[in-house]
């Protein structure tokens, strides 16, 4: 009795995918376009209907306020001014997010209130917009004053 053994070679006819090809095609053209559309804008400055832009954060930020304070010493020396120490706040409290002018105020009063009179904090504050940030508070001028 003989053994018959057959040996697939595997080979297509000569025009045709496999069905391996055929998604390993997909797949880089699918890829393709989702690298392109984000790379076209950013890079090369190309915009599209046809090629999406990516914007990693939409709306995160947006309406929250950037705010650094400084305090004048004695001596004339403006010195970084923990807002949360000062305050004897917790950092996880709801002193971490300044989300409106007014709130911004009520922390300066405070702030100035628990300095003392005579006080010359300095603040630097900007406001996240979908422009990019606005500047509302300069450090030009004591806070405490007026």
């Amino acid at each position: 009795m003989a053994d018959i053994i057959s040996i697939r070679t595997g080979a297509e006819p000569a025009g045709r995918l496999s069905a391996g090809r055929l998604r390993l095609v997909a797949f880089t053209a699918i890829a393709a376009f989702m690298i392109a559309g984000p790379a076209a804008e950013q890079i090369f400055g190309v915009q599209t209907p046809w090629l999406r832009s990516w914007t990693m954060f939409s709306a995160i930020g947006l309406g929250v306020i950037d705010a650094s304070f400084e305090i004048r010493q004695p001596d004339g020396v403006l010195i970084p001014l923990d807002r949360f120490e000062m305050l004897g706040a917790p950092r996880d409290g709801g002193l971490k997010r300044i989300e409106s002018r007014e709130e911004l105020a009520s922390v300066v009063k405070r702030l100035c209130t628990v300095a003392g009179q005579g006080a010359d904090i300095r603040v630097r504050a900007r406001l996240g917009t979908r422009n990019g940030w606005q500047i509302i508070h300069t450090d030009a001028e004591n806070a405490c004053a007026g």
